[in-house]
């Protein structure tokens, strides 16, 4: 795992050794072990590469990059793993005679680069990557991200240069860099909170889409700013290819005539998910894996104990109890066998994370379990250098309870008519609560223990009331900020015609499943694995997900609905797995993740920084958000008339971001 950076650009910017190599050592958290770094001359431009190395394989220098194949042809700056890289080592050295300088597998991925092309080389291997390679011969630059887009790339067009690297905040480091915020990044973040690829908070700065890779053509291509991706891509010289696609697959679903028995499936898909954590057990550096006592880490931890006798856990408690959930962890891990370990952190080291968010996820983000995943990454990190995790699971099983909910309620929901659906809210204020609660606990959609139960049948009834549709339905469950919300000018969402179709119209997949591929590509990329790598590569610790192997994705993704979602419950397979080693109220409990009390504190604890965040002052020096709003939301929370946590961490998120980034912008 490294920290990658590079800039092509005109000789008159200024931009010189010393500089670049300042900036390169500001990845020194992605990669503490080695500084690397060459540059190629041209007539009127320069290519500079700059790389810090966090050793996991081949810990010598022979690993060391930026590494040249060994015809001189290619130079690649890379960061990630090629899991399989051993097996198709062993296979190139029965087809031909070759000196490898060393161990490493950047070493492999250039001599398939070099011997079958960029785009049979990727179809190969499996894996977590981004890397630029510079081929000389063609003078081309070519840049690739894994299938899921667990390793980030970022990409920035200029009028003196075009730069890339693994972190957003390392770009904003070149001499002169200025760019204005992209509007319509700020109004999908308050959708989603978060900003979805190809788009980043900059103008002219992108993310490259996973499973993808971009060719451009020195020859042809002209330093510029592009105010637009599809500018971007259009321009001479520049090509994006796909080299896999869950599209592919969805049209592959009828052909799966076999019919299989359940306990086939299970031997299928627990073998498959031994061989993904086998791969991904090569190091040369001590390994472990996080536990949360969930489905999705307990089955990691599970079978990883099969392939290897001394197995390190880890998770993260609070001393706080009543949101503590550390005891399920360390009852699975006592269980399985491993070497566990619970980090109790208090309150104040909880805390004392907030104002390092902005600097490790380096734009706007507002998914609040960064908070805990920062945590276990730096603890565990005091013990290991990788660790295994649950990741991808949900999307690939069926975990989310959206998924629950369609698969129980949309037949009902859909069958009311909308002009009912609207008054449903208004409804609500003639009908008594205790009513309405009873009904929805029926329904599963609160518990028994739900805080602010009046609130959440409010919010409910307001949801249901917006379902037109399957898609409508999805954004109802997936976004925070209702469009018809004043909270900034324009408030309008650009929707994606491609997964609207794929929710309302496919007729390959059910309804969870077209949610399902829709999280994948969005949900999975921008949210979970954005989160998780920023959270652990600020400590320099590297995580790996077995769950994305592409033999499974696949596998799981043809399987029938049945096998993912049924009769309200999720994760069919993956229960049927852990059954066989485990008693099921081991694992059998309402679906949780880390509860941090963030909606208390910022009533307590928290109170002075979040009226600091969103003060008039602040709000007013980028003009952005509708203050009245602002002021009424965050008074609502603080009487607790209602419980808008989300939409406030997101408002808070930004405005800490803004108050470290402002001196760069551009008004």
């Amino acid at each position: 795992m490294c920290g990658i950076v590079g800039c092509y650009h005109k000789k008159s910017y200024n931009l010189n050794k010393e500089n670049f190599l300042t900036i390169t050592e500001k990845l020194k958290n992605r990669g503490p072990d080695n500084l690397g770094y060459c540059e190629f001359n041209f007539e009127s431009s320069k290519l500079r590469f700059g790389h810090r190395r966090l050793s996991i394989l081949d810990l010598s220098q022979a690993g060391n990059q930026p590494m040249v194949s060994s015809t001189g042809r290619y130079t690649i700056v890379y960061n990630g793993e090629i899991y399989n890289h051993n097996e198709l080592r062993s296979k190139i050295d029965t087809e031909s005679k070759i000196n490898w300088r060393g161990t490493s597998d950047t070493e492999t991925l250039l001599y398939l680069i070099e011997k079958m092309g960029i785009e049979i080389a990727l179809k190969n291997i499996e894996g977590m990557f981004s890397f630029c390679i510079y081929d000389k011969k063609s003078n081309e630059l070519i840049f690739a991200r894994d299938k899921s887009g667990e390793k980030p790339l970022y990409i920035i067009t200029n009028k003196e240069f075009f730069a890339f690297s693994s972190d957003l905040s390392i770009l904003k480091k070149l001499p002169n860099f200025t760019s204005t915020l992209c509007k319509e990044s700020i109004k999908k973040y308050l959708h989603l909170n978060y900003i979805p690829t190809p788009l980043t908070i900059f103008n002219g700065c992108y993310k490259l889409p996973s499973s993808s890779y971009l060719t451009i053509n020195l020859n042809k291509f002209e330093i510029q700013q592009f105010n637009n991706f599809d500018d971007l891509l259009s321009f001479k010289g520049v090509k994006l290819n796909y080299c896999w696609s869950l599209d592919n697959l969805k049209n592959r679903k009828i052909e799966k005539s076999r019919i299989l028995s359940k306990k086939n499936i299970l031997n299928d898909v627990e073998s498959i998910i031994e061989k993904s954590i086998s791969r991904q057990l090569i190091s040369d550096v001590p390994i472990g894996a996080f536990l949360s006592g969930g489905i999705d880490s307990s089955t990691i931890v599970l079978l990883m104990k099969k392939l290897k006798s001394d197995v390190r856990t880890f998770t993260v408690g609070f001393d706080f109890l009543e949101y503590d959930e550390s005891k399920f962890a360390e009852k699975i891990a006592k269980k399985i066998g491993t070497k566990h370990t619970t980090f109790n952190c208090s309150k104040n080291e909880v805390l004392d994370i907030l104002p390092k968010l902005s600097d490790a996820f380096a734009e706007p983000f507002a998914d609040s379990s960064q908070i805990p995943t920062m945590l276990v990454s730096k603890m565990a990190r005091q013990n290991v250098t990788v660790a295994l995790s649950g990741d991808g699971g949900d999307e690939i099983f069926g975990g989310y309870n959206r998924y629950i909910i369609a698969n129980k309620y949309w037949k009902y929901i859909n069958s009311i008519p909308n002009f009912v659906k609207l008054r449903l809210n208004s409804l609500a204020g003639i009908l008594p609560k205790q009513l309405l609660q009873f009904l929805l606990l029926k329904t599963s959609l609160i518990r028994e223990d739900s805080a602010s139960i009046n609130n959440k049948i409010d919010k409910i009834l307001l949801k249901i009331g917006k379902m037109k549709d399957k898609y409508s339905f999805y954004k109802s469950l997936t976004n925070e900020w209702d469009e018809d919300s004043e909270i900034i000018e324009s408030f309008n969402n650009v929707e994606s015609t491609k997964y609207k179709n794929l929710i309302n119209k496919s007729s390959l997949l059910s309804f969870e499943e077209s949610m399902m591929h829709v999280d994948f590509e969005t949900y999975l990329q921008d949210d979970i694995l954005c989160k998780v790598d920023r959270s652990s590569m600020y400590s320099s610790m590297e995580v790996r997900a077995p769950f994305l192997a592409k033999e499974l994705i696949e596998y799981v993704y043809l399987l029938p609905s049945k096998y993912k979602i049924s009769n309200g419950k999720s994760k069919i397979i993956l229960r049927g797995i852990l059954n066989k080693y485990l008693p099921e109220n081991y694992f059998e409990r309402p679906k949780q993740g880390f509860a941090i009390p963030v909606a208390h504190w910022m009533r307590t604890d928290l109170r002075d920084w979040v009226d600091n965040l969103l003060s008039k002052e602040l709000l007013d020096s980028h003009g952005l958000f509708n203050n009245k709003i602002v002021e009424r939301i965050k008074n609502e929370h603080m009487l607790a008339h209602h419980n808008h946590e989300h939409k406030l961490w997101s408002m808070i998120q930004f405005n800490q971001w803004y108050t470290e980034n402002k001196e760069i912008i551009n008004d």
